[in-house]
């Protein structure tokens, strides 16, 4: 017989171990349902993917595809089938401005990256995609790829027409601005000499004459000569000779001098002692943007100093204007929407036009005082 004490312990235990195996059957209820919930999570978040207008891929950690949405087979022709277990790299014949392993080690470093990639699609097409890699651990803890594609093909064909389309109206610009100052000169220009050869025989033939008389022609000689003179400083601003033929050192120091005598702004030009000659278009894109450049500083910056610097190492010519005035920004100020696109807009989107043709980068850096125009230009291996 047991006594009092020894049956609650027995009563206990048992109780324990009902509530125990109670637990264990709760949890093995549980688990089946946790796990259809689960599955039911994860193919509405397939489901939602196949929604996507995105091509969307997911890699595993040997980066081969074990996701491929609709998307991606609208965008790449590739069926799901045929792309489950392939590298998007071969498969797609990716290329990029960055090497693979650049692309993974920004992934691995910060968790995401985003570029543009051009692939090709099954049927040979060329297609220019903006992406957005993100990796990330699964429940198991094996890494995860996820990539999401869209096409800018459109898009960018369409830059690339509007591109060349302002590619071709700078080039007539400047071959008109070439024939005008070729005019000036050899027309306008050389009447005006006729003219004042004539006056000068005129002058010659009349011997003594009346002081009056005198002055009249002296003072036509002299409106003569300085219409000379601003024809000759027009036809050469249309188009300097000197760039032609001796180049942009000499052309830039000639224009600045020119400009800082007639603005009454002091311009310190810094040249490189390399600089030498370089490609024809790219000479005349520096000094046609430090033409606009030094103008946008006349007319709005209040400033009265300004800098050149120009800079060459092998692969880059980097151009600097800067000014200390009221930066763009305080030049706005006040005026109304329309002016405020208009001025000093129209002359900076000029200057990105001629950049964007060569293939370089503009930044504007505007504070106060002052505002910078930096650009940078590749240069070939014989520049």
């Amino acid at each position: 017989m047991h006594s009092p004490k020894f049956e609650a312990v027995d009563a206990s235990r048992q109780s324990a171990g009902t509530v125990a195996v109670s637990k264990r059957d709760s949890v093995r209820e549980a688990e089946p349902a946790q796990l259809e919930k689960r599955q039911d999570e994860l193919l509405e978040k397939s489901d939602l993917l196949e929604l996507a207008s995105e091509a969307i891929l997911v890699l595993d950690a040997e980066r081969r595809v074990i996701f491929w949405n609709q998307g991606a087979e609208r965008l790449y022709g590739w069926t799901r089938s045929e792309a489950l277990g392939k590298s998007p790299e071969t498969l797609l014949q990716t290329q990029s401005s960055l090497p693979p392993q650049e692309i993974e080690k920004r992934i691995s470093g910060q968790g995401c990256w985003e570029g543009e990639l051009t692939q090709t699609a099954r049927d040979g097409r060329r297609v220019i995609v903006a992406c957005r890699f993100t990796s990330r651990g699964d429940a198991s803890g094996q890494p995860r790829w996820l990539q999401v594609h869209n096409d800018v093909t459109g898009r960018r064909r369409a830059e690339e027409e509007l591109r060349s389309l302002s590619g071709r109206m700078l080039n007539l610009r400047d071959t008109e601005r070439r024939r005008l100052a070729r005019e000036l000169h050899d027309s306008a220009g050389q009447l005006l000499v006729a003219a004042t050869v004539n006056l000068s025989l005129f002058e010659e033939h009349l011997g003594n004459v009346e002081p009056e008389a005198a002055r009249f022609l002296s003072e036509s000689n002299k409106l003569i000569a300085q219409a000379l003179s601003e024809i000759r400083t027009i036809s050469h601003l249309l188009h300097p000779p000197l760039l032609d033929e001796v180049g942009l050192t000499s052309a830039l120091r000639w224009y600045v001098d020119g400009f800082s005598e007639r603005s009454k702004i002091k311009v310190e030009l810094r040249l490189p002692q390399n600089l030498g000659r370089l490609r024809r278009e790219l000479e005349l894109a520096v000094f046609r943007i430090v033409q606009e450049g030094l103008t946008n500083i006349h007319r709005h910056s209040g400033s009265l100093t300004a800098e050149i610097a120009i800079e060459k190492s092998p692969g880059l010519l980097r151009l600097c204007i800067q000014d200390h005035g009221k930066g763009m920004n305080q030049q706005s100020a006040g005026a109304s929407e329309d002016q405020k696109r208009l001025t000093p807009g129209v002359g900076i989107r000029g200057i990105q036009e001629r950049v964007c043709q060569l293939g370089g980068q503009m930044q504007i850096r505007s504070g106060n005082p002052g505002t910078a125009l930096d650009c940078e230009f590749p240069l070939p291996a014989e520049d």
